[in-house]
């Protein structure tokens, strides 16, 4: 582990639950920590399951941000002039033989599908209605509402549109199924990421793609090594990132998957600024 705090250039951190309280918003004790990092030379780098239009005004004006990862890993966005830099894409056969390895899930009433596709989320409109139906937690209703567009149909639109998917993503009514469903689709399809953000999703992209590998894509565009970079998170999508960054650190209220991949863990949770206290006693 590196411990020569001074040699940071960059901070990558994981939105929900890491940097955004219980409330989505960045507290005013994380942006001034955020703000006297940048005044030391120090960039900024976002690094999100969400899909880029989703990440919440206090995250998209961040200053010292230039680029921002989205979809876990999948996709670049340059923040100042708000293009996709760089994507990698589910294979359109890969995405076929997923969907047929699961289909009997479906037909069972078990599991429902998000896609993201040029930055939108497309999901089942009777999902989108009733998120809570499908295992998601109350407090994420309006959210999920908010930021999903509802397809009637959404195993034909995600055939339909197979070759152009950023993330696929399995919504569990019995987050039990996680495991068995996961192994059967590795049994079925090789070249593909599997992770999860909360217990009731499997998601689901390239095997190019992964948190880890869109921290390093933009860090080339900024020139800077993972070495250089310490990275935060609490889910299970982000211990592939920890794991990459010169110092990884896992939140108190991140899942063990998590904390087993972090250097270091923190002693408070999002809500109580973990990111900004352990800031404060490293590097600023």
């Amino acid at each position: 582990m590196q411990t020569d705090f001074s040699k940071i250039r960059c901070i990558a951190f994981d939105l929900d639950f890491t940097v955004l309280t219980t409330e989505k918003t960045v507290s005013e004790r994380t942006k001034a920590a955020f703000a006297k990092a940048q005044e030391r030379g120090i960039a900024l780098l976002p690094v999100s399951g969400r899909a880029f239009p989703t990440f919440p005004d206090d995250i998209r004006s961040l200053s010292g941000a230039d680029y921002m990862v989205a979809s876990n890993g999948a996709s670049v966005y340059d923040v100042r002039t708000g293009e996709k830099v760089h994507e990698w894409l589910l294979k359109a056969a890969d995405v076929r033989r997923i969907m047929r390895s699961v289909g009997n899930f479906f037909l069972e009433g078990q599991i429902t599908y998000e896609v993201c596709m040029d930055g939108v989320i497309h999901a089942a409109a009777d999902y989108v209605r009733d998120p809570a139906r499908f295992g998601m937690m109350r407090s994420a209703v309006p959210y999920i509402q908010q930021t999903r567009k509802p397809e009637r149909y959404i195993i034909d639109f995600i055939f339909e549109n197979a070759g152009r998917l950023a993330g696929l993503d399995l919504i569990l009514k019995d987050s039990g199924l996680s495991r068995m469903i996961g192994n059967t689709i590795r049994r079925n399809v090789e070249n593909i990421h599997i992770t999860s953000s909360i217990p009731c999703r499997l998601e689901i992209s390239s095997g190019e793609a992964g948190k880890a590998s869109g921290m390093r894509y933009a860090l080339g565009l900024l020139g800077i090594s993972p070495e250089e970079t310490m990275a935060f998170g609490d889910g299970d999508n982000d211990a592939d990132m920890l794991q990459a960054a010169g110092i990884g650190v896992a939140l108190k209220n991140a899942t063990e998957t998590c904390k087993e991949s972090a250097d270091c863990v923190t002693e408070y949770t999002a809500d109580e600024d973990g990111v900004a206290k352990f800031l404060e006693e490293t590097v600023l």
